[in-house]
């Protein structure tokens, strides 16, 4: 072992920040460190087994419980490059490193690369057999990248639609048609797809190093038999929840193209989600009993290191006061699944400019029990779709990552987990969905047309709603995980997108396109503040009224399953400053045709159909002929009245 004196200058650090970073005269590696042990920095060639440099952390480089330890290149040759610079561009080529305390070592948790993870699903481990070969390291990364002139979208949440994806299994089917599959640059390769279905905003599940190799190795544990080897293999955690040995700085090298440069790669694709006009939100999930330091310091690290616009948290790991009020994240969204604001103001945190969101589980179960026609359900579901708090925004959805897909939603009773390899005992019981008549795959045409019209349902229901709707990806076109509601354990046809869609997945794809610009074309369903069924404008009617089969007069009874919905265009300005059109929204959950009242409109106006989702097509409007005027004094309006067929949804405007 060679003595690091011999090529290095190592003195104490001097800067906060843990991990390792490039300072103009050298480099810096800083970490936690126990007081009352002896630790080591070890610096390894590349692949190799043995440490090149063993460097003692002495009580000089010691502040408090914490570590800092300044290494510079002796000699630099090329007088324009700075030493820093020069140290760090031979310690991110030829270096990789990890630290050592009282003889056991371990990889730094601030590093921003692990080698030894670059292949899914497997590891580099030493033996006999193989002694060059490496067990996990961290690796070093100070290149600078060129982020041109990139700036966040910066969207409001009433202005948001969000999709959430998962980064390997959204390009890693053989008919994704993108060159490098289950990867960043695949995800990147999709993002004109993404911008053309109308979604501004995607959430990414878990795609920091998390170890995806589950410990488990039991009967009933979730294992997967390979019988021709006549050996067992640990099930993957797919989603990357709950994972032992996470690294929560580092992009996941896995993910990666060139797992060399998953940093890199990483931040090409936020650039051009950026250039998109899409912003990227990360779910991060930490582990309870994570450090709190290393919380926050991993959410700071992605805002400014690789301009992540927002994350989904779990506050009951991360304190809520102190995410809230954090200066770096001010400008970052944070989704959490619930938001004390009360506790908030009593800290004395920072609302973070309004960009706190609730993950909305409620909307999800209320609007499953409407959609497939459960009693009582008409109050609560109204409530839903015009909930929108003045403090924050909430996140809608009817699927996400843990449960049915929308497709199996509409097609299964009861969860389908057999190939967990847990007996069916793994995810919840309650999934509030319904079969339409068989459970399953089927070919009768009445179950499949219902079908089709209840997953139109759904996504009216969504777009319909007031606050930030979310969508999974791959609902838009029917994707189906076979009625498993749990497959963390998937990496595999069950949970990566099918691209080679029926002609019946590119009508749901066309309709939900459209539906999603109709919602952007009319502010008036996705305002910045909440609704008061009010007039306080005194425009003669209140911003939001729910109705019944009769106008003006809503059925919340136990039996009752109509319910209708007013929004007044006059709450709300379109993007050239006019009023919004009225609008209609009747929801007929029952199952027979039920016939409503069109409440009345002011003289000279009239409703038009716009879409009624049994038939699953926008109707272009034609206008009545109204150039000859009557003569006379105007009558009143009678009462306009509509059917509705059974279990669908239909949407009127108010025009001229």
């Amino acid at each position: 072992m060679k003595h690091p004196k011999e090529i290095f200058d190592i003195e104490p650090g001097t800067t906060l920040s843990f991990g390792v970073t490039k300072m103009s005269d050298g480099v810096q590696f800083a970490l936690q460190c126990p007081p009352d042990k002896k630790c080591y920095l070890n610096l390894y060639i590349i692949g190799k087994k043995e440490p090149e440099y063993k460097i003692e952390l002495k009580d000089e480089y010691r502040q408090g419980g914490a570590c800092f330890v300044k290494l510079s290149i002796k000699d630099v040759e090329d007088e324009s490059i700075c030493r820093g610079q020069r140290t760090a561009q031979i310690l991110s080529q030829k270096y990789e490193y990890t630290y050592e305390a009282d003889g056991k070592e371990f990889t730094d948790p601030y590093a921003q690369k692990i080698n030894g993870r670059e292949r899914w699903g497997k590891r580099k481990e030493s033996s006999e057999d193989a002694p060059e070969v490496v067990t996990e390291r961290a690796g070093i990364c100070l290149e600078e990248f060129d982020w041109e002139d990139d700036v966040k979208p910066g969207i409001t949440f009433s202005d948001l639609i969000l999709y959430q994806l998962h980064v390997r299994g959204y390009t890693r089917h053989s008919s994704s048609g993108v060159s490098a599959k289950g990867t960043y640059k695949g995800l990147q390769e999709k993002i004109p797809y993404i911008s053309e279905l109308g979604v501004n905003g995607v959430i990414l599940l878990p795609c920091y190093e998390f170890d995806e190799i589950r410990r488990e190795y039991e009967t009933g544990s979730g294992i997967i038999y390979d019988e021709e080897e006549e050996k067992r293999k640990p099930a993957l955690n797919y989603w990357g929840y709950g994972t032992d040995n996470t690294y929560y700085m580092a992009p996941k090298s896995s993910y990666a193209s060139n797992p060399k440069d998953s940093s890199d790669e990483f931040k090409e694709m936020i650039k051009s989600f950026h250039k998109a006009g899409i912003e990227v939100i990360m779910d991060i999930y930490f582990s309870p009993g994570t450090n709190i330091c290393l919380m926050m310091d991993c959410l700071r690290n992605w805002v400014i290191n690789y301009h992540i616009d927002g994350f989904r948290i779990n506050q009951d790991v991360m304190p809520s006061t102190v995410v809230a009020s954090d200066p770096i994240l001010s400008g970052a969204k944070l989704i959490a699944s619930y938001w004390n604001m009360e506790e908030l103001n009593r800290a004395g945190a920072d609302k973070n400019q309004n960009l706190l969101a609730e993950y909305n589980e409620g909307f999800m179960t209320d609007a499953r029990k409407f959609l497939k026609g459960d009693e009582g359900m008409v109050g609560a579901f109204s409530g839903r779709l015009r909930r929108n708090p003045s403090d924050y925004a909430v996140i809608n959805f009817i699927t996400h990552v843990n449960g049915f897909t929308l497709k199996d939603l509409v097609s299964y009773d009861i969860k389908h987990n057999e190939s967990n390899g847990e007996d069916n005992h793994d995810g919840t019981d309650y999934n509030y969905s319904w079969n339409c008549g068989v459970e399953g795959k089927t070919r009768k045409k009445i179950i499949v047309e219902r079908r089709k019209s209840q997953m139109r349902n759904a996504f009216m229901m969504l777009m319909c709603s007031q606050g930030t709707p979310m969508i999974l990806a791959g609902d838009e076109f029917g994707n189906t995980q076979l009625g498993n509601n749990n497959p963390y354990c998937h990496d595999d046809n069950v949970t990566w997108l099918e691209w080679r869609h029926s002609q019946s997945d590119l009508e749901l794809l066309n309709f939900v396109k459209k539906l999603i610009y109709f919602r952007k074309s009319h502010p008036v369903l996705h305002q910045a503040k909440g609704l008061t069924m009010m007039d306080y404008r005194g425009v003669g009617i209140p911003d939001i009224s729910i109705h019944g089969t009769q106008a003006w007069k809503a059925d919340f009874t136990n039996y009752s399953r109509m319910l209708a919905v007013l929004l007044c265009g006059k709450y709300a300005k379109k993007a050239d400053g006019t009023d919004d059109d009225d609008l209609y929204i009747i929801f007929n959950m029952f199952w027979e045709e039920k016939e409503f009242d069109l409440p009345n409109l002011p003289l000279g106006m009239d409703w038009y159909l716009v879409i009624e989702t049994s038939e699953g097509e926008f109707k272009e409007i034609h206008k009545a002929d109204k150039t000859k005027k009557k003569r006379g004094r105007a009558k009143p309006q009678k009462i306009r009245k509509v059917n509705v067929k059974p279990r669908s949804i239909a949407i009127y405007v108010g025009l001229p």
